[in-house]
């Protein structure tokens, strides 16, 4: 979205296919193997199809943290880190091949694309703090570098200005947003101003690692209790086990990510919480898997990200003895059954119930709405439905994944 708000603040247009196009922008990911994979496929099919006739822009995390790979399968490529995501106009103008990869430049403000929409991610830091053994993020992104609140305040007021919904604060990591500024101005001061702002909208906070979520929990929570912020949190465990969580440098046990939980839950019970789990991690043996299973048996979380652990370049875990390929798929497998059960069991419990939701995209199957309701639960209305309005659904069926509702008064 940054990207793309530069590129036509510049008065660039966009069009449908590469064979139209003067230039070709890829924006890459490496978060996990097999999405590098498709990346280097992809790009090297640009590089044969149009490098003698098209100009080649190749940005994201790829640049950053594997800078000669990118070069290998594209040398033609002009080359954009997200930390110089600022200089992607001057990328594409330019006449030559050229390099931006140095750091992040001060920010006056954040580019958003042009027209109207319902839902809008809102940058409002770059960077992590964590130390994670098996994440290439801070290689690509960098320590955390935090967005000015003004700068962030302005570009909500301008999205709400032209009728989006839902404003989703963005981040590698949300819970360390504001420490690299004196920690005088931290994520709940953020939120609060952001639900200060006039209209009618719902604020979504992104990701957070349990390590830093605990500094500002107690503050966080009272935050979320605001009418314009859904009660929702993504909070990734990764493991259920305590050794694999110190293999992993996660920075928290099982009993205190338990604890937090626990915590959320009594002071705001209609909360959704999401988290992640890492199958196969390096040092994850049967006991170890079993023991995640029982967190997620205990804890109950509303919506479970699995991923089988996928090797990252100069990665610490990268070194480690790695768990076979078959055992990682058994237990992924293993896993996404007992989420299914678990999900199904906390959705069935709202057939029947009336609750009220915002429109906020179109179902993917014809004639059919997607809407959220205060707790970010998904609702699929059997109805095509304007997006952007609140209105009164009765739940009829479920599935683990999400809830099925009529409208009562649409």
């Amino acid at each position: 979205m940054i990207m793309r708000g530069y590129l036509e603040e510049a008065g660039l247009g966009f069009v449908d296919n590469a064979e139209e196009a003067d230039v070709i922008v890829v924006n890459t990911c490496v978060v996990r193997k097999d999405t590098e994979e498709k990346m280097i496929k992809r790009l090297s099919e640009i590089e044969r199809l149009y490098s003698s006739t098209k100009k080649i822009v190749v940005a994201g995390c790829m640049v950053s943290s594997l800078p000669a790979t990118v070069k290998r399968v594209a040398p033609s490529s002009s080359l954009v880190t997200p930390q110089t995501v600022d200089r992607i106009v001057d990328a594409v103008l330019s006449r030559e091949r050229v390099e931006y990869i140095g750091g992040m430049r001060g920010v006056d403000r954040i580019p958003l694309p042009r027209g109207r929409g319902v839902i809008a991610p809102v940058p409002i830091s770059e960077g992590c703090l964590s130390e994670c053994s098996f994440c290439i993020t801070k290689i690509s992104r960098g320590r955390v570098r935090s967005y000015p609140p003004r700068v962030i305040v302005n570009a909500v007021k301008e999205l709400i200005s032209r009728g989006y919904k839902e404003i989703e604060l963005a981040s590698q990591d949300s819970a360390v947003y504001g420490f690299d500024i004196g920690k005088n101005f931290l994520l709940p001061d953020l939120v609060r101003e952001v639900a200060e702002i006039d209209g009618d909208f719902m604020i979504r906070v992104g990701m957070m690692n349990p390590q830093w979520l605990w500094k500002i929990l107690d503050d966080l929570i009272e935050t979320i209790k605001h009418p314009k912020v859904y009660k929702f949190l993504h909070i990734p465990v990764q493991s259920g086990d305590n050794r694999v969580l110190r293999i992993m440098r996660r920075g928290y046990t099982v009993e205190e990510f338990e604890e937090m939980i626990s915590e959320i839950r009594r002071k705001i019970p209609e909360i959704t919480i999401a988290t992640d789990i890492i199958v196969g991690h390096p040092g994850e043996d049967e006991e170890a898997f079993k023991n995640t299973l029982m967190l997620m048996e205990r804890a109950r979380f509303d919506r479970v990200h699995l991923a089988q652990y996928s090797i990252r370049p100069l990665t610490e875990a990268a070194a480690m003895p790695q768990i076979p390929e078959h055992i990682k798929k058994r237990r992924s497998i293993e896993a996404q059954k007992l989420q299914e059960k678990i999900g199904l069991e906390i959705h069935r419990e709202y057939i029947g119930k009336r609750v009220r939701v915002l429109t906020t995209e179109k179902g993917l199957r014809e004639g059919t709405t997607i809407a959220r309701t205060t707790s970010y639960r998904q609702v699929v209305i059997r109805k095509e439905i304007p997006l952007g309005i609140w209105i009164d659904t009765e739940i009829e069926d479920a599935t683990f994944f999400d809830l099925r509702g009529s409208t009562l008064n649409y």
